[in-house]
């Protein structure tokens, strides 16, 4: 979950208010979700994670958010299949989606595919994830720069951060013990 849905959970820390107090209920999407126990590859131990999780959150003042993350990146709620991506996300308030993503989309892996070639000793994720460091370097560096006290703006804090991997590890085995 943490390592699946983090960016998701931590748009709904950032801004639905969602952190593991103000967490009431969680419900699992049953038929969207894919819990499974697999052979861990070096220690051969029995490892269980999401390969797929979909879930709604209900805070105590009633605010309802959902969250839909696909590791596999094929189907997405409603049966479609996603266009060759590696990863679907989707965070929806009320049944309006706030938030949609597909990646890599076709612009992103021609972008990998050559970077990769210019550096193929380099980790594929570096490569799938340049653009987004500079952008958060960028603005963090122009913020000191500046001067300016806080916050870079659109830039998570530590706290949002905390409040993020809480959530998950509060999350996770409320979703496990619903779909076990």
């Amino acid at each position: 979950l943490k390592n699946m849905a983090i960016h998701e959970l931590a748009l709904l820390v950032t801004f639905f208010g969602v952190n593991s107090e103000t967490l009431s209920d969680v419900v699992a999407d049953k038929a969207y979700s894919d819990l499974r126990t697999e052979k861990g590859p070096s220690s051969g131990d029995d490892f269980t994670d999401f390969s797929r999780i979909g879930f709604t959150v209900t805070t105590k003042a009633g605010a309802k958010v959902s969250v839909y993350a696909d590791r596999c990146g094929l189907e997405l709620p409603d049966g479609a299949m996603a266009d060759g991506g590696m990863m679907y996300s989707s965070v929806s308030k009320l049944g309006i989606i706030q938030s949609r993503d597909i990646m890599p989309d076709a612009d992103l892996v021609a972008t990998v595919e050559a970077r990769s070639k210019e550096n193929p000793d380099w980790m594929p994720y570096f490569h799938l994830q340049h653009d987004d460091y500079i952008t958060l370097k960028e603005r963090c560096t122009a913020h000191i720069a500046s001067g300016a006290s806080g916050d870079p703006e659109g830039i998570a804090t530590i706290q949002v951060g905390y409040d993020t991997l809480k959530l998950a590890e509060t999350l996770k085995p409320l979703l496990e013990k619903q779909l076990l």
